[in-house]
């Protein structure tokens, strides 16, 4: 069967965006003459005609959900500013964004909040699955058998559950960073240790994976496996259970975004200085801890990318009739060290000014 030609493949032959191409193919909006013949006939030839149901938008438009976990709040808030801007790029396009918060602590209460959700005949909905897993796919599952509405998951993932796409920070490649910045920064055979939210999570399972599967290249001794369940009480906590079975420790990667308690802790211990810490993401407490030289440096997974992304990815899916090579959307992750702490100024202002709550 021939594929059907979509608006993303005369954008790519032509290398100009989508809105370009819906803009001439629909004669609106502030377009040359020119650009819009190139257009209209690159797209005859490649026989793609403009679809029935986005024309009908206007009419029916389009609605997405999106359910967050409230546990990390920094983190969930850039994912959240994520899916709005997204949804603002769309405005035009008569799509309706709703974003719902749910505490995770109780799986049986989150999912009753999700299948109140898919009551509300939303056509979508973005998920950032919390820490049981396979009971949310199943869950998923279930409900996608009773409606027909497309999921996405943010984040992490639900692997078996019917999901058209996953957005997420490649934590592989993030486990393998902070271990190689960990090498560089204590001596060969020194301990390191891995915090972590739960290992129940895929996404840090995989920055798991990535972390120990890169120690021995530096010669560097695992310590372990932490994990705090994204409680800021037992993340504190955990500073003194894990000096306690490893005074010598050197080196901790914080492979989760709530990292901030344990890191206040060492600093009471009077630890900081002599523990290396890899952190993960950005946000003003975190920034504050490395100019005090607390966090030597942090693993950005960049969720507000992650957010925007799913929300674009979901409706080009739904409307446009877009497809994926692959069902799983990974973003590179990068290195902030004080050094570059600047380029993400503007980030934390927004944080602070409350445009991220």
């Amino acid at each position: 069967m021939q594929k059907k030609v979509t608006i993303y493949d005369v954008a790519e032959r032509l290398g100009i965006s989508t809105a370009t191409v819906n803009r001439a193919m629909n004669e609106k909006g502030s377009i040359s003459d020119k650009t819009k013949r190139l257009v209209q006939e690159t797209a005859r030839e490649m026989g793609y005609h403009p679809s029935k149901s986005a024309s009908s938008l206007k009419r029916n438009p389009r609605r997405i959900a999106v359910l967050l976990p409230n546990t990390i709040h920094g983190y969930q808030a850039e994912v959240e500013r994520g899916v709005h801007k997204a949804a603002e790029e769309l405005a035009e396009y008569s799509v309706e964004c709703e974003v719902f918060e749910e505490n995770d602590e109780d799986m049986e209460v989150f999912i009753r909040r999700l299948q109140e959700i898919s009551d509300m005949n939303f056509d979508g909905i973005i998920i950032l699955p919390p820490f049981d897993e396979a009971q949310m796919s199943r869950a998923v599952q279930d409900l996608r058998e009773q409606k027909k509405q497309y999921y996405v998951t943010v984040t992490s993932d639900l692997q078996d559950s019917g999901r058209i796409l996953s957005v997420q920070s490649n934590g592989i490649v993030a486990g393998r960073m902070a271990a190689e910045l960990l090498g560089w920064k204590i001596p060969q055979g020194s301990k390191a240790a891995i915090v972590i939210g739960q290992g129940t999570t895929q996404a840090h399972r995989n920055v798991i994976e990535g972390f120990q599967s890169e120690l021995h290249n530096f010669h560097l001794m695992f310590a372990g496996v932490y994990e705090h369940h994204d409680d800021p009480e037992q993340s504190y906590r955990l500073a003194d259970e894990l000096l306690h079975q490893h005074p010598d420790i050197a080196g901790v990667y914080l492979g989760t975004a709530n990292s901030v308690a344990f890191c206040k802790r060492l600093k009471e211990l009077g630890m900081d200085r002599r523990i290396a810490v890899i952190a993960s993401d950005i946000f003003p407490e975190i920034a504050q801890l490395m100019e005090e030289g607390t966090i030597d440096a942090t693993i950005f997974q960049n969720p507000f990318q992650q957010g925007r992304i799913a929300f674009r990815y979901l409706y080009e899916y739904m409307v446009e009739g877009r497809r994926f090579d692959t069902d799983t959307i990974y973003l590179d992750p990068s290195i902030i060290l004080r050094s570059n702490l600047c380029l993400f100024q503007n980030n934390l202002e927004q944080m602070k000014d409350g445009i991220v709550q």
